[in-house]
């Protein structure tokens, strides 16, 4: 599964704090500015290191900044003396941390540049959710893990509650809670804004467990109570609370009044009373994986099969859509990402041996800075990357080959500005 709820993360994380690139400038014309060479310039071959399963090194973009629009980045091979194993996924934590997921998890402040704390979860397909006292990692188990909350069971999904200092608070095994459903994926499972309730929903209902009473209730049926005028609920693939007792879902949905197949769907359910909001979206596929969530801000990027360059965007708040148009139609294909703030959306294009990343402004639509990332080794391509983007810093993080066996993990950064 490809990750949501975009998270952010690290850049010389291995050896340097953020704050060492820091010193690029752009010089006004931010729409079109460079091209990042990922093949060290000046380093012992290292073939092996490039192959297999191993980690111990990673590859990392040193920015330097030569006062041209268009320049080469040079290249810098790092230790990786931060985290142990392959480095599987970085992820926004808010302000300047970020998780980053290898043999197990790390807490990363990229404003002091060192790792804060460590957790010993290890787990495949994850999301992070921050609330106001912590985080909230969910995903799917590892059969056999190593740390002592990995899950016993094969494809089992886990909760972990964190706090600020990255300490388990709480686990729940969300196998164990329903004995007649069936949850379907981790995008489906959502922390209230208080930390105290947890929603999740499963193929015949939505449901919230309470964290202190670790009880479960229903919140609706869809079959009993899933409809709003002649709209009716088929799935909630994916939630998100906008408060501590309202949430906002993106599914499938079937119009009752001409029947056939279900058509993308979002709207807003009370954890309190049930009430449900239906709005269809006939001509638009949601790819329900891909919804992420940026401060107020929900996007919704189409099905990779159904890509014409646009971008479905929902302002929690207010309850308005608003629609963004890329620059060229074969955008969003290869990937969508929100920053953590919801200020920007990215998009990246794959080529043979390059991945080139456009950054948008959401509130004017306008793209304001396009990069490409090179490398030789087409693997590190055949791939959507996982783009990380920071609101505050104004620093864009692309992680290559983190779901490739093949190859180690890739990490490169550059800076834009807003």
């Amino acid at each position: 599964m490809k990750t949501k709820w975009m998270c952010m993360i690290l850049m010389l994380a291995l050896a340097l704090p953020l704050s060492a690139c820091g010193d690029r400038q752009e010089n006004g014309n931010s729409s079109e500015n460079g091209v990042i060479n990922m093949e060290p310039q000046s380093v012992e071959d290292d073939s092996s290191g490039n192959t297999g399963n191993e980690s111990s090194e990673m590859n990392v973009i040193d920015l330097q900044y030569n006062g041209t629009d268009k320049n080469i980045m040079a290249v810098s091979r790092f230790k990786d003396s931060a985290f142990s194993g392959k480095v599987s996924g970085c992820y926004y934590a808010g302000g300047s941390r970020i998780i980053v997921a290898a043999d197990q998890l790390y807490l990363y402040d990229t404003g002091k540049g060192e790792t804060i704390a460590s957790a010993d979860i290890s787990m495949g397909d994850l999301c992070v959710q921050t609330f106001t006292d912590g985080y909230f990692v969910v995903g799917q188990g590892k059969a056999g893990g190593n740390g002592s909350f990995a899950t016993s069971e094969s494809g089992g999904i886990n909760g972990y509650i964190l706090n600020r200092d990255f300490a388990v608070q709480d686990t729940i095994s969300f196998s164990g809670l329903l004995s007649d459903d069936f949850i379907v994926q981790i995008t489906g499972i959502a922390i209230s804004q208080d930390g105290k309730q947890v929603a999740f929903s499963g193929l015949q209902g939505l449901y919230l467990y309470d964290i202190s009473s670790r009880k479960v209730r229903t919140i609706l049926n869809y079959s009993e109570e899933g409809t709003a005028g002649n709209m009716q609920i088929a799935t909630m693939d994916s939630l998100t609370f906008t408060g501590n007792s309202t949430l906002v879902y993106v599914g499938m949905a079937t119009d009752t009044s001409i029947g056939g197949d279900g058509i993308s769907a979002y709207g807003t359910v009370s954890t309190d009373s049930a009430n449900l909001t239906i709005t269809k979206k006939g001509d638009y596929k949601v790819d329900t994986e891909e919804v992420q969530k940026g401060g107020n801000l929900l996007i919704m990027p189409q099905s990779f099969d159904k890509n014409n360059g646009t971008l479905l965007m929902l302002d929690t708040i207010s309850n308005t859509e608003k629609t963004m148009s890329f620059s060229s139609r074969s955008e969003g294909k290869d990937g969508v990402y929100c920053s953590g703030q919801g200020k920007y959306v990215a998009t990246a294009v794959l080529e043979k041996s390059s991945v080139t990343i456009s950054i948008y402004d959401t509130a004017s639509g306008k793209r304001i800075h396009t990069e490409t990332v090179q490398d030789s080794n087409s693997t590190y391509f055949l791939r959507v990357p996982q783009i990380l983007i920071l609101d505050e810093s104004g620093t864009c993080i692309v992680v290559l080959g983190r779901g490739i066996d093949e190859v180690s993990t890739l990490i490169t950064t550059f800076d834009f500005v807003g």
